[in-house]
């Protein structure tokens, strides 16, 4: 798998807990993380918020002409600065689930700067993939008439962009955690969607149903969306996609190096 960096390790059980316990008390991990780091998820989001700005007012000035311009000029302009923001957000929720130390505003700009290209460019893949998608999906609904062969062809376009969005779960926790050239990242990451399915499916569920419940309460709900609610999914997304990149990358690696894992309170970079 390449060279792992920023290891660490926070599975191993303390003193007089078994491993079941563990698991089960993982269940209610999540909650407690949350909680416990509010305010920290406040500065970040509202840190990212800062470069989804460009983004947001491209995409907002070609809506009025064309929504599928809007689109494009959203992502185009947002893989120069959403792209390696998060991939920062990523590595500090990654530490928040990990309960790694980790200095917000100095290692999201050093995460930011150091993996600008990887991640940059895993933006715009991911955006060009999904647009794909979704343009496939409206012409085999719209342009070409097959009959039930339609219906076939449109289920086939779900599923792609499933395993897209899943994959975009694992790309950037990928990149702010392991050192592979990209091609080999989303390679895996690919794996991944597959591999995590069944948490893959409640990190979506978690995430459209917390934007739906944003688009009914609209606009009380921008107060909170504007505070809490770019980074609440994301943080989801990224505790539940690093059990897997530990599982299949971190692991395997201390595996065939010989080497044992280093405890939870010592990390590097």
């Amino acid at each position: 798998m390449g060279l792992i960096s920023n290891m660490f390790n926070y599975s191993k059980p303390g003193p007089g807990v078994e491993k079941e316990e563990q698991q089960k008390r993982r269940f209610f991990l999540f909650f407690e993380l949350f909680f416990r780091k509010f305010w920290k998820l406040i500065q970040l989001n509202l840190l990212y918020l800062l470069f989804c700005i460009p983004p947001l007012i491209a995409g907002t000035l070609l809506t009025p002409y064309n929504a599928t311009l809007a689109y494009l000029a959203f992502f185009l302009v947002g893989t120069f600065t959403a792209g390696p923001a998060t991939a920062g957000a990523v590595y500090i929720l990654r530490n928040f689930t990990t309960q790694t130390p980790v200095f917000l505003l100095s290692d999201f700009f050093e995460q930011f700067k150091a993996n600008y290209k990887q991640s940059a460019l895993a933006f715009l893949f991911n955006s060009l993939a999904l647009f794909a998608c979704y343009a496939s999906y409206l012409f085999y609904g719209e342009h070409l008439n097959m009959g039930f062969m339609n219906y076939v062809f449109k289920a086939m376009v779900l599923i792609m962009a499933l395993l897209v969005a899943f994959e975009t779960f694992h790309v950037f926790l990928m990149i702010v955690t392991v050192d592979l050239k990209l091609r080999d990242i989303l390679k895996n990451c690919f794996l991944f969607s597959i591999l995590n399915l069944v948490r893959n499916f409640c990190s979506l569920l978690f995430a459209v149903g917390f934007l739906w419940v944003d688009y009914i309460f609209f606009p009380l709900s921008m107060f909170i969306f504007g505070f809490i609610g770019m980074r609440l999914p994301l943080l989801f997304i990224t505790f539940n996609g690093y059990a897997v990149v530990k599982k299949y990358a971190i692991d395997p690696y201390y595996e065939k190096q010989g080497e044992q894992q280093k405890d939870e309170s010592i990390f590097e970079d």
